[in-house]
């Protein structure tokens, strides 16, 4: 039985430095950085909700009541911040439109810029789940909503 057991011993030592190579290997010389630049949003999207604070009712729209798409193309990233162009964005909804072009600016931290070539800024923050972005404007107060959009 000697012999036997000093395979076994052998075995557990060759599968041991086998396991001690392979972690060694794995680990290497470079640490891992985490990625803290924001996600590039770029991209073709349809409105999949909309509620605003100056809804009458106060209610959330979805289609066919509400209609409306965007286009963003990421430009920029430096550090934390992304950039980018705002294309075509139509809202339509009974009672009024929301449309225009102009710049947005997204952040790591989850917050969010958008300002159009009229010079309307709106000032928030994003979240984006799969294909799903929402975003929160939370001023100016008169453009206080939630929009959420699907990416196509």
């Amino acid at each position: 039985m000697p012999v036997l057991q000093s395979g076994r011993i052998a075995s557990r030592l060759v599968v041991a430095t086998l396991g001690a190579a392979l972690l060694a290997a794995a680990c290497g010389d470079e640490p891992i950085v985490p990625d803290d630049t924001p996600p590039d949003l770029t991209g073709s999207y349809t409105i999949v909700s909309f509620w605003s604070a100056l809804s009458p009712e106060g209610d959330t729209l979805t289609p066919p009541a509400v209609s409306g798409s965007f286009v963003l193309r990421q430009t920029q990233v430096v550090g934390q911040e992304a950039s980018g162009t705002l294309d075509t964005l139509d809202i339509a909804f009974p009672g009024g439109s929301l449309g225009g072009k102009g710049v947005y600016r997204n952040r790591f931290d989850g917050s969010w810029e958008q300002e159009f070539s009229e010079g309307l800024q709106f000032v928030g923050n994003y979240t984006l789940e799969g294909r799903i972005l929402t975003v929160a404007v939370t001023e100016p107060p008169l453009g206080v909503s939630t929009t959420v959009w699907r990416r196509e």
